[in-house]
């Protein structure tokens, strides 16, 4: 089994080698419970950065037909950047004989006046472009609004109660923004190195997190990945 993985930057999903973020290792957390070991542990991944998606994108997805733009006006970035994963985890998938599993992260961002269906949107145009290209396993991870949230509700409210954190604007320059009320509650910058010291220490663990409905879909379709794929040997 291998990973496929891709993020905002550094201090998500991180970067290939020693520079994993905390939401790779939240991923290889909740993937580990139905593997059985760490996938990033013995190196079976890789991670794919935005410059490159966008590059085979264009390169290798043809334009949307005049219909696809009107239906996909808002969300066609998640669509074609699912789209550009899956094409790469086939090719991965063929290189090494092994089920390639590609996991997309993108922040929800938004107001805080974006209702649900927005990100309902955005979510469901990822497993459009997974399927599209027929990858049936592709697996979205989209924090809503953003991935302070998550780490807020872990970090400074004990994990209960977080689903209000949901409603707030994924707009850094607004007053009180999720990003400045993190940083507040650490008194420095939740850089990557910081946030990776707190998940090996147990200090942060999103997945003890129950009360959020964006982890809760991600937890749930890491479930439904796992119980459809083939039990046999070239899995492992």
């Amino acid at each position: 089994m291998f990973l496929l993985l891709s993020g905002e930057g550094a201090s998500d999903i991180g970067t290939q080698d020693d520079e994993i973020g905390p939401m790779t290792k939240f991923i290889d957390k909740c993937i580990a419970r139905h593997s059985g070991y760490s996938l990033i542990e013995v190196g079976s991944y890789t991670i794919v950065t935005k410059q490159t998606l966008s590059e085979t994108a264009k390169r290798e997805i043809r334009p949307l037909s005049r219909k696809g733009k009107k239906q996909l006006s808002e969300t066609r970035y998640f669509y074609k950047n699912a789209r550009a994963l899956a094409l790469l985890a086939k090719r991965k998938g063929e290189e090494l004989d092994l089920t390639v599993i590609p996991v997309l992260f993108r922040d929800a961002d938004g107001t805080a006046s974006s209702d649900r269906g927005e990100w309902r949107d955005k979510r469901q145009s990822m497993l459009a472009g997974f399927e599209v290209e027929r990858v049936l396993n592709g697996i979205p991870m989209i924090p809503k609004p953003k991935s302070e949230a998550w780490v807020l509700c872990a970090l400074r409210d004990n994990y209960q109660n977080c689903e209000r954190l949901e409603d707030q604007s994924g707009n850094d320059s607004s007053p009180n923004s999720l990003k400045d009320q993190l940083e507040s509650h650490l008194g420095e910058a939740a850089t990557r190195m910081f946030l990776n010291e707190k998940v090996d220490r147990g200090q942060l663990d999103i997945t003890r997190i129950v009360d959020m409905p964006s982890l809760n879909v991600f937890k749930d379709r890491v479930d439904e990945v796992f119980s459809n794929l083939p039990n046999s040997s070239n899995t492992t």
